[in-house]
């Protein structure tokens, strides 16, 4: 046989083989039965085909195709049962030639038609490896017929905004091409690397486990008589079988190996599931239950509660030992039984605020005897301690910085000379004006400032940052004022306000709109009369809120007054402009404003670094530093924070012939690091906070769990539509609560809470509190069950949304419905999924606990349940249990 021959014959298998699975699998919502077994059998059985037809993944060697080079290459196997419901194969390819070795570890799984595998390769010669390119961990063809529609689910990710895991359903037409990748190298950043790609009644669920910068790409194909090797969505290795294919992998590998290497790829893990794709994503819920949650002592993690004083001390920034144990005390005073005392960032040794990290030692002067008073203090009353660290970020005057920077990644950009102003020297770098008077362009994490610059960023707890213009004589002025993102994820309210009368209130990528925002007009003023310009953190999070400005104030024909070139570093005001803050509140009161009391100059040694997890000698310091840490301060809940975006760290540390080394070498060593914390703390649990949900890929969430699934928290709209998004894929994550309303704490209703009240006051509503809390205890199990979204995904303010939790094993589910605050309707009908057709449900309304009404589940799932909400905006949570 031909290769030409040999390669179309092994793709035209391959691709049988994955209808064949694909078609048999049985897509029910009860546990492992019967069909789910066969369904598995036949996942197995795929497997089997390709194995021995052909390779679903694909890479070149020195130029050549992997399809041809595999098919030529010794090849070895060796399988082993790992438990009663998984199988690991583990297939190896040398090449003869250069002593590369590609080893696939497959998992199949016999409870769900689920499969999964990485590949390595390692270089077992004595000399330098070929070049390696464009390894794809996935490259194949997922068949259809040529006139069936294809529709690929895929979900926003987690860029801290009100519409964060939105979900999104995009046909895939002949010839289309979609890619996906996020910004900056955190997975979850922007775009979730789960898909489900669905057909008429069937389909397969994608995941890419990777924490680092992977990319998809999705291709339909229509068919032609030619294909070659593995199917995929370019032509190395696309088949032209009707059908999508799939390619997905690290985003940029190109590199030799030096001797004794070993890289990996992004682990890839496919469901096949029958029904509607809702059928799909519950099963994959099931599966991710069993066989994906860390189980900390041997058990899934429950649904637990938290409390913290972050809102109330700037994080840890002006707590101390006694401020931590009375908040624990408080809570339980009024009734508040807490799982976990939460210590947030700051807690620590540190010169300019919570976010200037690397020196990881408590600051004995704020918690005499460091923290292991107050974890004593807290477990003494049934609580455990949560504590914050970011181990990877590392900024300037701390002892990583100084002492160990033959450990740390620089991006190669730089913002050393950015001039500005801020609130005193010991405040924290936020909120601020800056500027760049360089020639060149200023870099930061994903910040660009152009040359000639003026920027300004809001504050931590949403004080607002200001500059203002002060007229120099009476008369009529034009005004013309350019608000713009100049940071990825920008995300601020925008205002211009004269002598206190608001002239403009705008967004940057907000309320639908872009990333800039302008204003104009002529104005009136008498001397001294002020106009400001001012920012807000928009959504809930100064995060990522750096805002550009431009603003040319002109009387007549006069010289214009020019924010940006008559900025100045040396006083404060200058000329017209002066430089503050004002308070936070719901809007601007800039009667209220203070100038900003400290300048400061960006020093060539002032951008963060990026702790190299790949360097080994790093790495065993850093564990045996934290592990430290965790046995001596009593540390019950690691929770692992990741506040850059490290890919132009990465690629700035790899040379023309090893892109995509230190990625890779990171990745590995990062997952190194938290298996063996996990290892020595096997019943602690670790949080995979990255400003808020960055970093929530299926590697990492085997590991950890999101307790704080976005840095946007506290808005019901944003918390409805985070659940709304966030339950397709991932049955465990929290988000914080502060209300006692109905409507906003139920919008916040997760498996995980986190408490940010001030129970310093006694004089909050603790009654309401504890009703909602009760009421979220009563139901917070159900989290776990099936997930059926009941209405459209909607963020008007005129609309009603709803979701339905069901465990059907026990007969027993929840409804949570919200009317928006413009909605005219006081009323809903909505139909209930998943239910035994012929059992009897008792359905109760929560707030009405003495009264309930008995349907028959055929009735509830074809007339559906009418819900009243008379408030506007209000809430319902109902329950059912079968009779």
């Amino acid at each position: 046989m031909s290769r030409v021959s040999k390669r179309r014959s092994t793709a035209l298998l391959l691709a049988a083989a994955l209808l064949a699975a694909a078609a048999a699998v049985q897509g029910i919502r009860a546990g492992a039965g019967p069909m789910e077994e066969s369904a598995a059998r036949d996942a197995r059985s795929w497997m089997d085909a390709a194995r021995e037809r052909g390779q679903p993944f694909s890479f070149r060697l020195g130029g050549e195709e992997s399809s041809a080079l595999l098919a030529a290459w010794p090849l070895e196997r060796a399988t082993r049962e790992i438990d009663a419901e998984r199988r690991e194969t583990s297939e190896t390819w040398k090449d003869p030639r250069s002593g590369l070795s590609v080893r696939r570890v497959t998992v199949e799984y016999h409870d769900f038609a689920a499969l999964e595998w990485t590949v390595y390769f390692k270089n077992e010669s004595t000399r330098d490896s070929p070049v390696i390119a464009g390894i794809r961990a996935l490259d194949a063809l997922f068949p259809c017929g040529a006139e069936s529609e294809v529709v690929l689910h895929h979900h926003t990710g987690s860029p801290c905004t009100q519409r964060d895991y939105e979900p999104h359903a995009t046909a895939l037409e002949s010839g289309a091409l979609l890619r996906f990748a996020p910004p900056g190298g955190r997975p979850s950043d922007s775009v979730l690397p789960y898909f489900s790609l669905a057909g008429p009644g069937r389909g397969v669920s994608i995941a890419v486990g990777w924490p680092g910068q992977w990319a998809a790409e999705f291709a339909r194909s229509a068919g032609a008589a030619d294909a070659g090797g593995s199917a995929g969505a370019g032509e190395s290795g696309a088949s032209r079988q009707s059908g999508a294919a799939v390619r997905a992998g690290q985003e940029r590998t190109h590199l030799v190996l030096h001797p004794g290497e070993e890289i990996r790829t992004p682990l890839v893990a496919l469901l096949f599931w029958r029904g509607d794709w809702i059928d799909g994503q519950n099963r994959w819920r099931r599966w991710m239950l069993a066989h994906n949650l860390p189980r900390p002592g041997g058990r899934l993690p429950p649904p637990q509660l938290a409390a913290c004083s972050s809102h109330q001390f700037g994080e840890m920034i002006h707590a101390d030992s006694e401020s931590q144990k009375h908040f624990v005390d408080r809570y339980l005073a009024e009734g508040l039984k807490l799982d976990y005392w939460w210590m947030d960032a700051g807690w620590y040794l540190n010169r300019t605020g919570w976010p200037n990290v690397g020196t990881w030692e408590v600051d004995t002067q704020r918690f005499p005897g460091g923290l292991r008073p107050i974890t004593d203090h807290a477990r003494a009353r049934g609580v455990r301690s949560i504590v914050w660290f970011e181990p990877e970020r590392v900024t300037p005057g701390t002892w990583l910085y100084e002492k160990r920077p033959d450990w740390l990644l620089s991006a190669g950009d730089s913002s050393a000379g950015l001039q500005g102003w801020r609130q005193s020297e010991d405040s924290g770098p936020d909120p601020c004006v800056t500027y760049n008077p360089a020639e060149k362009v200023k870099a930061l994490a994903g910040i660009r400032w152009e040359p000639g610059r003026l920027a300004f960023h809001p504050g931590p707890e949403g004080e607002y940052a200001v500059v203002r213009w002060t007229a120099p004589a009476a008369g009529e002025y034009s005004i013309d004022a350019v608000f713009l993102a100049i940071d990825e994820q920008t995300t601020t309210d925008v205002h211009v306000i004269h002598q206190g009368r608001s002239l403009f209130r705008g967004w940057i990528r907000l309320e639908g709109c872009g990333p800039r925002a302008l204003f104009r007009a002529a104005i009136d003023t008498a001397k001294g009369d002020a106009v400001d310009f001012i920012v807000g953190r928009g959504d809930g999070s100064h995060a990522c809120d750096s805002t550009g400005l431009e603003v040319r104030i002109r009387r007549g024909e006069a010289p214009a007054d020019d924010a940006a070139r008559q900025f100045s570093a040396a006083s404060n005001p200058a000329g017209p402009w002066s430089y503050g803050h004002l308070p936070p509140g719901p809007t601007p009161d800039s009667s209220t404003m203070e100038r900003f009391a400290a300048r400061f100059t960006v020093d060539e040694a002032a951008g963060q670094r990026l702790l190299d997890l790949g360097n080994p000698e790093a790495r065993r310091w850093l564990t045996e530093h934290v592990d430290g840490l965790i046995r001596s301060e009593g540390i019950d809940l690691y929770r692992n924070d990741f506040n850059i975006d490290p890919l132009p760290y990465w690629r700035a540390a790899d040379a023309e012939d090893r892109q995509g080394m230190a990625e890779n070498r990171y990745v590995s060593g990062y997952l190194a690091y938290w298996d063996e914390l996990r290892r020595r703390h096997p019943d602690m649990l670790i949080d995979s906070c990255a400003s808020g949900g960055r970093r929530n890929d299926l590697e990492t969430l085997r590991r950890a769990v999101p307790l704080l699934r976005s840095d946007y928290i506290l808005e019901p709209v944003g918390q409805q539509l985070h659940t709304y998004g966030i339950a397709f894929w991932m049955p465990y994550y929290g988000t914080g609560v502060s209300s006692a309303d109905p409507y906003t704490f139920r919008s916040a209703m997760c498996p995980h809470l986190t408490a940010c009240y001030d129970v310093r006051r006694t004089d909050l509503p603790y009654g309401e509190i504890r009703r909602l809390m009760r009421q979220w205890i009563e139901v917070r199990d159900i989290f776990f069950g099936d997930y059926y979204p009941l209405t459209p995904y909607s963020a008007q303010g005129d609309a009603w949304i709803g979701w339905q939790f069901d465990l059907p094993e026990e007969g027993r589910g929840l409804v949570q419905a919200f009317r928006r605050a413009d909605s005219g309707a006081a009323a809903r009908t909505i139909v209930l999924r998943g239910l035994a057709a012929g059992a009897t449900y008792e359905v109760r309304d929560l707030d009405l606990p003495d009264r309930s009404e008995r349907r028959k589940g055929a009735e509830l799932m074809e007339r559906g349940v009418a819900i009243s909400i008379p408030a506007r905006p209000g809430a319902a949570l109902l329950t059912y249990r079968r009779q």
